[in-house]
């Protein structure tokens, strides 16, 4: 039994030495661990201390003075006192006055001149009355003068329609008397130079067959007079219109 327990007790002595020499590792390992950073954080911290206390302490530095930059080519100032030898050759080149400027100069005589005669009066001139110019003459503007052949030509075509106008009936018959229209038709015809009809033509109708055909009748029975000499020379026809308006009678 007493080997037993002091196996036992040996072995307890063993665990519990084996237990405490690994605490002791664990500490100390902790222990290192830890003493890394905190290290590096007081060396931080000094070094920043260090920075910001060395600037107090510094003296400070006294202004740089620069030199004053001297001009170049700088001559020397002219000395403005003359040397001696200067006073001799300004003396020996000054002139000696002459003995003829010394003498007084006597006013030389002043010639007489004989009195001039009286000038006679100058005879009075009478101006020349200026001289007219000949001023060109501008020539008028010539009014157009209307031809004698034009003028004819409008008096022939007023005259044509102002008999057509008074030869112009208003339509007879039953259809006129019931319808009773009203227009206005435009006739184009060809006359001949002797006055006669060659053909006629309604160019604008009045929408009335009954007006249209009393106005061609109108012209076709009309008698025309020849042209007068001198009027469309160049021409054997010629082409007039001729607008006639009727109206009912009441």
């Amino acid at each position: 039994m007493t080997l037993n327990l002091d196996a036992i007790n040996q072995e307890r002595h063993t665990l519990s030495a084996i237990f405490s020499t690994c605490l002791v590792a664990l500490i100390f390992s902790m222990a290192q661990s830890f003493k890394g950073p905190a290290e590096m954080v007081a060396q931080e911290v000094m070094e920043l201390t260090t920075t910001l206390i060395e600037p107090l302490f510094e003296k400070p530095k006294p202004p740089e003075v620069r030199p004053e930059a001297k001009p170049k080519n700088t001559l020397p100032a002219p000395n403005p006192t003359p040397t001696p030898r200067q006073e001799i050759k300004q003396e020996v080149m000054a002139p000696a006055e002459s003995p003829r400027a010394a003498l007084p100069q006597t006013p030389a005589p002043v010639a007489q001149t004989a009195p001039t005669p009286a000038l006679a009066p100058l005879a009075t001139v009478t101006p020349l009355a200026p001289t007219a110019q000949a001023v060109p003459e501008i020539p008028k503007p010539v009014a157009p003068q209307v031809s004698a052949s034009l003028s004819l030509e409008n008096n022939y075509i007023a005259s044509v329609r102002s008999t057509l106008n008074a030869n112009k009936r208003y339509p007879t018959g039953r259809e006129a008397s019931l319808q009773r229209p009203a227009g206005k038709v435009k006739i184009a015809f060809v006359l001949a130079r002797n006055g006669s009809l060659v053909e006629a033509t309604v160019e604008e109708s009045s929408n009335s067959i009954i007006l249209d055909n009393a106005a061609l009748a109108t012209v076709r029975r009309t008698n025309y007079a020849p042209w007068p000499d001198g009027t469309w020379p160049s021409q054997s026809q010629h082409k007039f219109t001729v607008s006639l308006d009727f109206v009912p009678l009441n």
